[in-house]
């Protein structure tokens, strides 16, 4: 008899070697591998693995939609990567959306949408009825720093960063104030007992900082509301010295950041951060931008995205219009001039299954008026940044 072909002997590796050998993998192939083993699911869709992903990524990344196909586009440089999003029409492209650690919410009428890019999970969870108020029809018709959520819902979006789990913040103000959260683990929105102690702008969009949600008021209270997502607790922070209506509030490399124009004398944008204590705020930029050729600038708002290992800026205008500043030599340059910037981007492996007994909206209740979103293949293909299936729709439970 043929001597009988021997089996390889089975490795073991030990959890956490494990670990470090799959935090290093492309994310295409550590989605692959869950269906591996128990044990190599189980980590991969631990909390800690998930956190300790977003930790290790190196290069800045940047989230962009388009809905059409231009000539030529900007596909990112030596410090920067750009992923883009194929929308069906431009109203998609442009809806306000709010963005914590790679998950993009998107309001609707009578829906929250949740998507997680990196792994293909999206997730829709009713609003009710939108309640109606008519304090906006006594302001001015249209300001070009506006970002209008549906039924001028003040909303938020961020992450509790005690317990890990991603909340939506909505308030209203007319008549009475009132704020309601919902928990995407849980599925269910919930009234807080507190009301938020000020009436803020619904048309601004706000930033999530270190667990906290910030939103800027300039009218009835010149000031920062911040909401603390785990104990649920309103506090108010003090604004920078000037401010004007196109300022931007954002999360800049973990820091509180308000982008202002100042457009009284030379034309720059200032960039001010709040201290850790939340009481002083710093001038952290003051970028000329005289060279931009721009007709009536004091329409036009900036807002900062990221910072590059080598210390440069990248920022965004209204004007779809993407640049970056080197500050050792003060000097600009646009690299785009048509893209729909959405925000900065990490992969993000939290899985949006809820927990508890919300029962997930199917493929077939897409809201209406709502059209598909769809990946770029080509970055699939080259950068395995979404998991690969026979669908590319991102909303597929939409």
């Amino acid at each position: 008899m043929a001597e009988e072909e021997k089996k390889p002997k089975p490795i073991y590796l030990f959890p956490d070697l494990l670990e470090e050998i799959l935090l290093r993998l492309p994310l295409q192939s550590i989605l692959n591998f869950k269906i591996v083993a128990k044990q190599w699911r189980s980590i991969l869709e631990s909390r800690r693995f998930a956190e300790r992903r977003v930790e290790i990524q190196k290069n800045r990344k940047i989230l962009a939609a388009v809905d059409h196909e231009p000539e030529s586009r900007f596909e990112g440089d030596e410090e920067i990567e750009v992923f883009y999003l194929h929308c069906d029409c431009d109203d998609v492209a442009t809806r306000p959306s709010l963005t914590c650690d790679g998950l993009v919410c998107i309001p609707v009428p009578g829906w929250v949408n949740v998507l997680n890019l990196s792994t293909g999970e999206s997730i829709g969870f009713p609003s009710g009825p939108d309640p109606v108020t008519n304090y906006y029809d006594y302001q001015l018709a249209s300001g070009y720093w506006w970002n209008t959520f549906p039924a001028f819902w003040a909303m938020g979006f961020g992450k509790d960063i005690v317990n890990g789990s991603y909340k939506v913040v909505r308030m209203f103000f007319d008549p009475n104030h009132y704020c309601e959260i919902l928990d995407v683990n849980i599925g269910e929105w919930r009234k807080l007992l507190n009301p938020p102690p000020y009436k803020v702008d619904a048309r601004r969009k706000s930033a999530c900082v270190n667990g906290s949600i910030y939103w800027l008021e300039l009218h009835d209270k010149l000031c920062v509301l911040a909401l603390d997502l785990h104990t649920e607790v309103f506090r108010v922070i003090p604004s920078p010295p000037i401010c004007s209506e196109s300022d931007q509030v954002v999360n800049l490399e973990n820091r509180l950041a308000i982008a202002k124009t100042n457009t009284w004398s030379d034309w720059k944008l200032e960039i001010r951060c709040l201290d850790a204590q939340e009481k002083t705020w710093s001038m952290t930029y003051t970028i000329s931008l005289t060279s931009i050729a721009t007709p009536r600038p004091w329409r036009v708002w900036f807002r900062p995205m990221a910072v590059s290992k080598q210390g440069n800026l990248f920022f965004y205008d209204s004007k779809k219009r993407l640049f970056k500043y080197y500050p050792e030599t003060s000097s600009l340059r646009c690299l785009s001039l048509d893209i729909c910037v959405i925000s900065p981007f990490v992969e993000n492996l939290v899985s949006l299954r809820p927990s508890g007994s919300y029962v997930p909206k199917t493929s077939g209740s897409r809201p209406s008026g709502f059209p598909n979103i769809i990946l770029d293949q080509e970055k699939v293909k080259d950068k395995q940044l979404i998991v690969p299936t026979a669908q590319t729709t991102i909303l597929q439970q939409l």
